[in-house]
């Protein structure tokens, strides 16, 4: 099986059902923004790296010539799951914007 990278929109709607064992990975970052995630059992988290850095710039750079930025914490998230050839879980409708300029990014994009 693939492993996912789940963004911290999934993560707070795991914890709000009541889910507190999770096999997948999140980044430091999403720990940042959302420190329960912290109690959830078999997460593994991520450190984003230089080149994970490097990789996040040019993917800006090819959103802002097609006009669509998306936040930066997002940009580096999506860098990080397609560096790595994981799949991304999230709510956020904005990261199919990177399909658009990335097709090897697999997104997985829940609905409520």
């Amino acid at each position: 099986m693939q492993p996912t990278l789940i963004d911290t929109n999934v993560l707070i709607e795991l914890f709000r059902s009541g889910i507190r064992e999770i096999e997948g990975f999140t980044t430091s970052l999403n720990l940042i923004e959302f420190p329960k995630a912290s109690q959830f059992d078999k997460l593994e988290v991520i450190i984003p790296s230089s080149e994970d850095y490097e990789f996040a710039f040019t993917i800006s750079v090819k959103l802002l010539s097609i006009g669509k930025p998306i936040p930066c914490v997002d940009i580096i998230l999506a860098a990080m799951a397609i560096r790595r050839k994981m799949r991304f879980s999230t709510y956020d409708r904005h990261f199919s914007t990177i399909e658009l300029i990335y097709s090897d990014f697999q997104l997985d994009l829940k609905t409520k």
